[in-house]
């Protein structure tokens, strides 16, 4: 498969080990086109991502397009906190942003835990029945954050938090939101491969490499489009070229 474009990457201003030069310089060798760093948001304990970080990381993205052949977006992997779909990422963040990548995860600060503990702390935790009493609450919470912001992706869907992919995936068609094929977590999305394809969402390919070996590498993914008859077409980043449009304008609703 021909594939051009990866939209989910780290760089050290959250949790990945090289700089934003080295992950395009990744992409070129790997024949990509178009590349989206997506640092984690501000909510962590461990591996924060600052405004200041933010700023700077947006300045050396501007000089690469300048001076590069890889496109390089400016995105940010938020963080859902709880039911109301509140994201660890200020809006200003947001506005600045080219992409919003949006999903559950853990170790989050203890505002945010304090907040929702159950969906903070059960959620990749808890016994499997625990975990499954908390689908409905998940399904909310992931809900709330499509309505509130402006999501382009939705990253790793139901890893370590079940959820109801089909109810999520229908609110995603509509708003044209990508549900991503994450090359490090697609085990997380087999279980909901028939509602998801059904659903007529459209798919985007997201590496989330921590380094620059990791850019552009999608052997499992591949494997799991051509297992479920996933038209190339319905992939951003492959194949045809689906074209990726992100959305700009926020109006903050808090």
């Amino acid at each position: 498969m021909g594939i051009f474009g990866d939209y989910h990457m780290h760089t050290r201003a959250s949790d990945g080990r090289d700089t934003v030069a080295a992950m395009a310089r990744r992409a070129e060798e790997a024949g990509l086109s178009e590349i989206a760093i997506a640092d984690h948001g501000c909510g962590s304990f461990m591996f924060r991502q600052t405004e200041e970080k933010f700023r700077a990381q947006q300045t050396e993205i501007a000089k690469l397009r300048d001076e590069g052949r890889v496109r390089v977006l400016s995105g940010i992997e938020g963080s859902i906190t709880g039911e109301d779909g509140t994201l660890d990422v200020p809006d200003e963040m947001i506005r600045a942003c080219d992409v919003l990548v949006v999903g559950f995860h853990r170790f989050l600060s203890l505002r945010y835990i304090a907040k929702a503990p159950s969906f903070l702390l059960v959620n990749g935790w808890g016994s499997k029945r625990a975990k499954e009493k908390l689908k409905a609450l998940n399904t909310r919470a992931w809900l709330a954050a499509m309505r509130r912001y402006p999501v382009d992706v939705l990253c790793h869907l139901g890893h370590r938090a079940p959820v109801d992919a089909a109810a999520i995936c229908r609110l995603a068609a509509e708003k044209g939101i990508y549900v991503e094929l994450n090359e490090k977590h697609i085990d997380a999305l087999e279980a909901y491969a028939d509602e998801v394809i059904a659903s007529g969402v459209k798919f985007i390919l997201g590496s989330d490499a921590h380094s620059a070996k990791g850019v552009g590498a999608f052997p499992r993914t591949e494997e799991f489009i051509k297992r479920h008859g996933i038209e190339e077409e319905r992939v951003v980043g492959m194949g045809a070229k689906a074209e990726f449009h992100p959305k700009k304008d926020f109006i903050a609703t808090k």
